[in-house]
């Protein structure tokens, strides 16, 4: 996880990427990736079975199911690949929070924006800020390495009107 910091008169800017609160996530690429390799050994399995039938009218049904089948697990073990984290900014300028994901060379998809005055709660443990939105949907839970950069983003979300 890496952090960039741009200091300026009395702006910070944080950058870091978001991380996984607990492992439903995991778990779910997992058992797509498991369910995907199933049905391409299913596909071969059809195939290389001892005592096979291979007349006309079942060989017809096995490359149908064959290829659905090897279609299928292939785009579920795809799909269960781990997606890009999205970085987390924080600026405190702005008084905003956005999640933003990199799309192309340069640009950025913004995931999620909220101002510090549209935060419902902000929970602060040492260097670690925990935040969710108005709805009390958690938002992303932060780790700030640098001092100076968690004084500032205190005194912003202080001045915003949240209690930190």
């Amino acid at each position: 996880m890496g952090a960039v910091t741009n200091f300026t008169a009395d702006s910070v800017q944080f950058s870091t990427q978001a991380g996984m609160v607990d492992g439903s996530r995991a778990v779910l690429r997992s058992g797509q990736r498991v369910l995907g390799v199933a049905l391409v050994l299913a596909a071969t399995g059809l195939w290389l079975t001892p005592g096979s039938n291979f007349g006309s009218d079942v060989m017809l049904f096995k490359v149908g199911l064959s290829v659905l089948s090897l279609m299928l697990g292939a785009s579920l073990m795809l799909s269960g690949q781990k997606p890009a984290l999205p970085d987390i900014q924080i600026d405190t300028l702005r008084r905003e929070l956005r999640l933003v994901r990199p799309r192309a060379v340069g640009a950025k998809r913004v995931l999620h924006r909220c101002n510090f005055c549209d935060l419902g709660r902000v929970e602060r443990i040492g260097r670690n800020f925990h935040f969710w939105d108005g709805r009390g949907n958690f938002i992303v839970d932060v780790h700030i390495a640098e001092r100076r950069v968690v004084d500032n983003l205190t005194f912003s979300l202080r001045d915003s009107g949240q209690v930190v």
